[in-house]
């Protein structure tokens, strides 16, 4: 008995103690000059948490150290009034994910409408297309289909399966007439589409060709006869482990057409049939058996092995040059291209010939990892050029010179840049979970923006006016 009084008698000491404990526990963090503090007094009145800044609000954290989201790809509708960007969104703790294609108002980064097909999308879009007259937009990504929306009406026209071979869609392009959509994927073909009614309903397959192949490293392993996986996961599974043994895989990453209509232009991952390496840029109006107008050479160029951690006896020679993205100038004169070696090549579309080499600020490490371009863009006047990838940023330079102007930074890979068709904003998205618009010429920023997570129903596409 005696012991149970002492313990009583004790309870409040030891409840006091360890609020003691936790209040100096959480004070002790931001300490940093004295390693004992005297006795921790809760405030008697916390003040207010002032409300983060437009430009700068919290990250978007569901779990600790996990990014909430990621931008995929940006399209601005031609005139300039929308943006339409793809987005992964993880729910709270994992529970699933929302992939989302999310229009916005361009001018002040503020939501406008999902262009959802009555669900979630299977797959990551990683591929948006506007049509010249700003009316149709594609979308493209991994789930193995191409949706053809028509913003006007808020309709889904027509969705085009690749979900058996070839798979994945990686890049989307319409022509400037708006009558051709150019797709590449992960088989490493191009293929043309021609509109045939009054609307993207009704289409034809008018080119289909290879244009990179890759290298396999192994036969694939044969799954059990049996096991708990449904057949459905057994085929995904399968489609995996296939991509998986591709050392330099067969991936069309990007399409540009020439906005005068004489030329497309062909990039991606993998060997380039019958040129090693390079852009493939192929003759308009095109037929199955063109020949290419040229083949631009220059990302394979001063690549360094021991940085790539790749100079074995096993492997002495580093991977096919890969090219991620495309760009082209209003005009037709310029082509831009960003690719895994850490440059962004300037080409003269009027002789086919490189105009200069854009390199990215070599990092402390050097690694060409570390500096890996995913995407480029070209402002409207032809006066700067910009990209972003693996470093964290976005770098732009002037054209004309070669000069870098600016290095915006963002907190993780960057994934998509694009220019406002009028040339007063610049655009980029990534991996932290924020897409960012800063003002051409002063680089101040204009607006930041991070998707909302759809707690309720999907919600249903809208017009677009």
């Amino acid at each position: 008995m005696k012991a149970k009084t002492v313990l009583f008698a004790l309870l409040p000491l030891i409840a006091i103690s360890a609020w003691r404990t936790e209040i100096f526990a959480q004070q002790h963090e931001h300490r940093h000059e004295h390693e004992h503090e005297k006795e921790v007094v809760p405030p008697e009145k916390e003040k207010p948490v002032p409300k983060a800044p437009i430009i700068a609000p919290p990250a978007p954290q569901l779990e600790e150290g996990v990014p909430a989201g990621e931008f995929f790809s940006i399209a601005f509708r031609p005139d300039g009034r929308y943006l339409a960007v793809s987005t992964r969104w993880s729910a709270r703790f994992g529970a699933h994910e929302q992939r989302t294609v999310n229009i916005l108002d361009a001018k002040r980064g503020k939501l406008v409408a999902y262009y959802l097909p009555n669900r979630f999308y299977e797959g990551i879009q990683v591929a948006l297309a506007f049509s010249p007259d700003g009316r149709f937009l594609a979308v493209g990504g991994l789930d193995g289909r191409v949706y053809l929306w028509d913003t006007k009406s808020a309709k889904l026209l027509r969705t085009l399966n690749f979900t058996a071979p070839p798979g994945p869609v990686e890049t989307l392009a319409f022509s400037p007439d708006g009558q051709f959509l150019a797709i590449g994927g992960r088989d490493g073909r191009l293929r043309i589409y021609q509109r045939t009614g009054k609307d993207w309903s009704q289409l034809s397959l008018t080119f289909n060709r290879e244009i990179v192949k890759g290298d396999l490293t192994a036969p694939t392993p044969k799954l059990p006869g049996k096991g708990i996986l449904s057949e459905k996961e057994r085929r995904e599974l399968e489609k995996l482990i296939a991509a998986l043994r591709l050392k330099n895989p067969p991936f069309v990453k990007a399409v540009a057409f020439d906005p005068k209509g004489k030329w497309i232009a062909v990039a991606g991952t993998g060997e380039i049939i019958g040129a090693k390496e390079g852009i493939v840029v192929l003759p308009l109006p095109i037929k199955q058996n063109s020949r290419p107008l040229a083949v631009l050479r220059g990302h394979a160029k001063g690549v360094d092995i021991k940085s790539l951690g790749v100079g074995t006896t096993a492997q002495p020679k580093p991977p096919v040059p890969w090219v991620n993205d495309l760009a082209v100038s209003r005009d037709g004169r310029y082509l831009v291209s960003a690719g895994w070696d850490g440059t962004v090549r300037v080409w003269d579309m009027t002789n086919f010939k490189e105009l200069r080499k854009l390199e990215s600020p070599r990092t402390p490490t050097g690694r060409v990892a570390t500096r890996i371009y995913n995407a480029c863009a070209i402002s409207p006047d032809n006066r700067y050029a910009a990209a972003g990838g693996f470093g964290n940023r976005v770098d732009v330079w002037e054209l004309a010179s070669g000069r870098l102007v600016t290095s915006l930074r963002v907190d993780n890979i960057v994934e998509t840049v694009a220019f406002s068709p009028d040339g007063k904003m610049l655009v980029a998205g990534g991996w932290d979970g924020f897409l960012r618009a800063w003002q051409v010429g002063s680089w101040r920023p204009l607006w930041q923006y991070t998707h909302t997570f759809i707690e309720k129903e999907i919600p249903k596409p809208k017009p677009l006016k």
